[in-house]
């Protein structure tokens, strides 16, 4: 059996050597070294929930996702291209931060949460306790039946009712 080194694999770039811009249409472009530009293509996070600036994978924007390039720390990257990245990863993790639980109501076995966050007040539905995802510090992720994601950072925090509703979720 061949062994096969991961870091054959990974295709890291210099970030100073490249270039993440928007085009005419709004897609984000790569320019890399050798002059090759690779258009659209869209930024994934390699750990988007415990380190979100570092090994940021640059892929095709079609089914098969291939990846392009590696960049392992987008702090290196340009004043313009980190901005674009960021505004680009901004938009692929919209993820709204709840403050406070209005109500939870069940019904025909789903449960609708309704929740003040920073962009609003939302409605969204959860189909199993399985979609909220507990981390050390009282840090909840969940996700809801269309697949969107909104974070507590601390529910411990929140408001005594909004406690109280979140402990009988989870």
């Amino acid at each position: 059996m061949d062994t096969i080194n991961i870091e054959d694999e990974l295709k890291f770039v210099d970030p100073q050597q490249i270039e993440l811009k928007l085009n005419s249409f709004g897609d984000l472009e790569l320019h890399l070294p050798d002059g090759t530009v690779h258009t659209p293509v869209v930024p994934a996070r390699s750990f988007p929930l415990t380190d979100v600036t570092h090994y940021i994978a640059i892929q095709t924007d079609n089914k098969e996702r291939e990846e392009i390039c590696l960049i392992e720390d987008m702090e290196q990257l340009s004043g313009e291209s980190r901005r674009v990245l960021e505004d680009a990863l901004e938009k692929a993790y919209f993820m709204p931060v709840i403050s406070r639980l209005q109500a939870i109501n069940r019904r025909f076995g789903v449960t609708q949460w309704k929740v003040e966050t920073d962009r609003g007040v939302i409605v969204f539905d959860l189909s199993s306790r399985s979609a909220i995802s507990q981390f050390d510090g009282g840090r909840l992720l969940i996700k809801d039946i269309d697949g969107n994601r909104y974070e507590i950072p601390n529910y411990l925090q929140l408001d005594p009712k909004s406690i109280a509703l979140i402990e009988t979720q989870v």
